[in-house]
Parts: C-alpha cells; sequence; structure tokens
C-alpha cells in the first residue's frame, strides 16, 4: 500500500516546493527599497527609448541579489523596480543601459543583432563607467545618466 501514499503526497510536496522557490523571490529580511528615479542622456539629449538595469556591485559591499530595472520612457525617464515593487536595495552598483534601435520603444526584443543606440560600452558589467550608490535620501538628479561616446 505504500504506492498509495506516494500519489497523495506529491501534490502536497509540489505546492511547498513552489512556495520555497516563490519566497526566494522576494525581498531579504530588512532589505528595504527605496525610489530610484532619473533621466538619461547621451551627448546632452534624451535618451528617448530602452532599458536602464542596476547591478550590484560586490566589490563594493552590495550583496544583494537583486537586479533593479526600468524602461526608458519617450523623455529619457526611468524608474527602477524589484520583484514587481518600485525602487531598488541600498547600496553600490554598476549601472547598465540598453538601447536598441531594432526595437521601437513600448515593444518586445526580437531575433536581430542589436543596434545600439549608445556605446557597447554601457551594456556590459565589465566595461560600463557607470556606478552609482543608492541612498536612503538622494538629492535630486542623482540619479541622472550622462552617457557620452
Amino acid at each position: 500500500m505504500f504506492w498509495l501514499k506516494i500519489p497523495l503526497a506529491a501534490p502536497l510536496l509540489g505546492v511547498l516546493c513552489c512556495c520555497g522557490v516563490l519566497s526566494g523571490c522576494g525581498l531579504e529580511a530588512g532589505e528595504q527599497l527605496v525610489p530610484v528615479t532619473g533621466q538619461v542622456t547621451l551627448n546632452g539629449k534624451p535618451l528617448t527609448n530602452g532599458t536602464v538595469a542596476f547591478r550590484p556591485d560586490s566589490a563594493k559591499g552590495n550583496a544583494s541579489l537583486h537586479h533593479p530595472t526600468g524602461a526608458i520612457d519617450g523623455q529619457g525617464h526611468y524608474s527602477l523596480a524589484v520583484v514587481r515593487k518600485p525602487g531598488a536595495p541600498l547600496g553600490w552598483y554598476k549601472v547598465l543601459v540598453f538601447a536598441d534601435a531594432n526595437v521601437p520603444a513600448g515593444t518586445a526584443a526580437h531575433p536581430v543583432m542589436p543596434r545600439w543606440l549608445v556605446p557597447v560600452k554601457y551594456t556590459s558589467e565589465k566595461t560600463t563607467p557607470l556606478a552609482i550608490e543608492v541612498v536612503a535620501a538622494a538629492p535630486e538628479g542623482h540619479y541622472d545618466l550622462k552617457l557620452s561616446p
């Protein structure tokens, strides 16, 4: 009769595993989110589409597992979010900017080689010159990104 117990236990085990996986995707205890909004400019002009992604900088003590990300709107503004919640955890980040001329604003990516609107150095953690500390009370313009060639 042991085989009868396995089919009954399997759905419960599946539910428990899913709960464990989903809870791991949330914020860690004590990890707070603060608002992060700014404007992206390239050569002094607003970048009108793309995505901004913050990657935790472990070399500067940021051990967060989250990668706050936000879309760039038509005026170059972005707002970050993690786990479907607005903001980003405190700490230092390397900043990446992705803006592909092949992907019009508001549409999904497609399988074509990107034609970057920004210098490729801004698309990799290893080469981006942008680094920002997310702080509790950032002054106006703290998260503005000024890209240059």
